[in-house]
């Protein structure tokens, strides 16, 4: 008898996504366990089974938080290492099967070993284990067409942060190509040199349990429900003035917008609403908040600049949100809100289709397949198909900005992208542009 293979999910948690796939490996009669070595409520009832071992690395973290010297500081990062170790030993002879998220593994979590960090996947690869990373786009994004951009004002003195973060990011892109079969976001690959997986294949995992049944309001209101993790991120401040301006145009809609709230009562806000708006930079047409409110069966409208590329790029089935230009969400969202059968016929849509695609067995199909290499080709992006310059999070004008002060300061090659793609090319266009713009 062929002897089942044990998987190990780690160590890192997105939006619940690794808890959801690590239950459904365990309802699918496998042998799973997800290491978290960030600080996550865990909703499994299984959660002792899986994070007992980490229980002193929880310990000296919390320790190394509190200590009030760097001498302190240092012995519990010393002590820190050695759990660290000890963890990845015990995981590399126990597990044949190896799913990290958001570009890093163990050795990350530590400064003595973030410096070899490399070395975990080598050592993984040497002893035949099957590694797969799933990168979820502020990881493997370039900074200067990022959200990161917020936390820099782009002046000379910041500009260095992004030039920076640029090189390390795709130095990281670049080993993980070496050791693991990457997953990614097509508008997200500036930095790859292999193809990998489409995530909009595999999909974000989602349970039925999500769905939630409840009465709704019948005061002729129409509500938009806007769920915003970081306002500036997911332009929150220009879906409020949308919201304001076809309140004084005389259209009847109660918006509700809530955040840092558990995620049951996120899901109650969720089903009680006629219409959910996203982002209005996004560069995927169904994010983890898009997908909450699509098994739900609320039409979720989605802005971003991918939104006039997606199509040709993106396999089918696409995910049917309503995802347009972000000077397009307005006109989107008074047609929603006027058409009521349009509503369900798009909320119904999204439904079925992450019935279809999404739900958390699915998903965890498609990571046997990919263990297996029995995936479709279909699945397979090649890096230098991508041609997607804005990024996301951000506007264009932020993005352009960045692009003239980083190449200002210290050249084309601060992009860290080959001169022959498309990529490249066409940040030197913008650049280009840009400067004789403002010299005119």
């Amino acid at each position: 008898m062929k002897k089942q293979k044990k998987i190990f999910l780690g160590v890192q948690e997105i939006a619940g996504m690794m808890e959801r796939l690590n239950n459904a490996f365990r309802e699918m009669g496998m042998e799973s366990d997800f290491y978290c070595m960030d600080k996550y409520t865990f909703t499994s009832e299984q959660k002792k089974n899986n994070t007992s071992i980490l229980k002193k690395f929880y310990i000296h973290s919390d320790k190394r938080c509190n200590a009030t010297n760097e001498y302190e500081k240092n012995w519990w990062y010393f002590l820190q290492m050695w759990d660290i170790l000890y963890i990845f030993f015990y995981v590399l002879f126990k597990y044949d099967l190896f799913i990290y998220i958001f570009g890093h593994g163990m050795f990350f979590y530590n400064k003595y070993l973030s410096r070899i960090e490399e070395l975990e996947f080598f050592l993984l690869k040497i002893f035949r284990k099957r590694i797969v990373m799933w990168l979820c786009g502020s990881d493997s994004r370039a900074p200067y067409c990022d959200a990161y951009l917020h936390a820099c004002s782009c002046q000379v003195e910041e500009v260095f942060r992004v030039f920076n973060a640029t090189k390390k990011r795709s130095k990281r892109i670049k080993m993980l190509e070496k050791h693991m079969i990457l997953i990614d976001n097509p508008a997200s690959s500036h930095f790859h040199t292999k193809p990998y997986l489409i995530c909009n294949c595999i999909g974000i995992p989602i349970d039925d349990k999500e769905k939630i049944h409840t009465n709704k309001k019948s005061d002729g209101k129409v509500i938009v429900l806007h769920v915003p993790s970081n306002q500036k991120t997911k332009g929150t401040d220009t879906i409020r003035a949308i919201i304001n301006e076809i309140k004084k145009e005389g259209h009847e809609v109660e918006y509700e917008e809530v955040s840092g709230l558990p995620h049951r009562i996120v899901l109650e806000k969720i089903a009680i609403s006629d219409i959910a708006i996203d982002q209005v930079y996004c560069d995927t047409p169904m994010a983890g908040f898009a997908t909450e409110a699509g098994i739900n069966g609320i039409p979720v409208i989605v802005g971003g600049y991918y939104a006039e590329e997606y199509k040709k790029i993106l396999p089918q089935p696409i995910a049917p949100t309503v995802y347009c230009k972000p000077e397009e969400l307005k006109e989107n969202l008074i047609y929603l809100i006027e058409h009521e059968e349009e509503r369900k016929r798009i909320g119904e849509e999204e439904k079925k289709y992450i019935e279809d695609n999404c739900l958390a067995t699915t998903v965890a199909n498609n990571f046997l397949k990919i263990f297996d290499n029995s995936y479709p080709e279909e699945w397979i992006f090649n890096p230098n198909d991508n041609d997607y310059i804005w990024g996301c999070g951000v506007d264009k004008k932020l993005v352009t900005d960045s692009i003239v002060k980083l190449i200002d300061t210290y050249g084309p090659d601060s992009l860290c992208l080959d001169e022959n793609s498309s990529l490249y090319k066409k940040y030197i266009q913008l650049y280009k542009e840009a400067k004789d713009t403002r010299e005119t």
